[in-house]
């Protein structure tokens, strides 16, 4: 049997004590939750694998406190690399030759939410081994091991690219341009991350990794959601089909923003999505 999980997030807490305001009240209120998700603006200037030090001083604290009423944190993890010399991760990838390529060679250089990015080319067996090492308590401070994975932007999203993703002639391990294999990035980012969960229990806890890019067989390293979704009625009425047919091809554990991610439904229209949200998994 599979129980349906219930989930809240939002695009940001203000920080440690807001997150901490709308657990008690969801037991206040008596509302049943599972995982609640921090965005983006819990890490460090938009740096994955940080946590902003002001507003989340003791995530160890939180994640524990959350954890001990049987409920899960899940944090964004993004493939996009903040272009910044004091940023680890950045550096360490820049320096490895791990990041994706322009068509003369360079590291490839867009734009997402922190500006100026390169992306690894997780196509590389050894890029996916470097990437699951940083979920490692000892590289991913402040983690614990209720602590999860939400992959996001991961098609990839690149704000100033043709169709905001990479241009077709980035090269990947062996030349392979990003034309040849697209669809697959998604794919090899969440198996990298889902791996990464593993490796760091040593293979004895199941992962959780949530994927908004997935391919064939994307099923075997964790979940999928239909992504930024519109608070209206025609999207209500689109999830239901999109995650039909996500299950036809083996994806069964999906789900869509229940109310819209934008836009601000009325009383009627959220009602009605959350009846409809209790035949989906996530």
């Amino acid at each position: 049997m599979v129980e349906k999980v219930s989930e809240y997030t939002l695009w940001n807490y203000n920080d440690q004590d807001d997150v901490k305001s709308v657990d008690a009240n969801f037991d206040v209120y008596d509302i049943p939750y599972d995982v609640i998700w921090l965005d983006i603006e819990h890490t460090n200037g938009k740096r994955y694998f940080t946590w902003d030090p002001a507003k989340f001083p003791n995530s160890e604290e939180m994640i524990n406190n959350v954890a001990s009423k049987g409920r899960k944190m899940v944090t964004i993890v993004d493939p996009h690399l903040k272009s910044d010399s004091n940023y680890g991760v950045y550096v360490e990838a820049r320096d490895k030759g791990y990041n994706v390529k322009n068509k003369d060679g360079g590291d490839y250089d867009g734009w997402c939410w922190p500006g100026s990015s390169s992306w690894p080319d997780f196509t590389n067996p050894e890029v996916r081994k470097w990437w699951a090492s940083k979920f490692l308590f000892e590289e991913y401070k402040g983690s614990t091991p209720s602590l999860f994975t939400w992959n996001d932007m991961n098609e990839p999203s690149v704000f100033n690219g043709p169709e905001i993703t990479f241009h077709k002639d980035v090269k990947h391990m062996d030349g392979f341009e990003n034309r040849d294999l697209h669809n697959m990035y998604g794919f090899y980012v969440q198996q990298a991350t889902a791996e990464g969960q593993l490796l760091r229990s040593n293979n004895q806890e199941r992962f959780f990794v949530l994927t908004r890019a997935f391919f064939a067989g994307s099923q075997r390293w964790g979940s999928a959601w239909t992504g930024d979704n519109m608070g209206d009625w025609s999207h209500l009425k689109v999830s239901n089909p999109m995650m039909l047919s996500l299950n036809l091809v083996g994806i069964t554990h999906s789900g869509a923003d229940i109310g819209g991610f934008f836009k601000n439904p009325d009383t009627e229209l959220l009602t009605r999505w959350y009846q409809a949200s209790t035949l989906w998994l996530i």
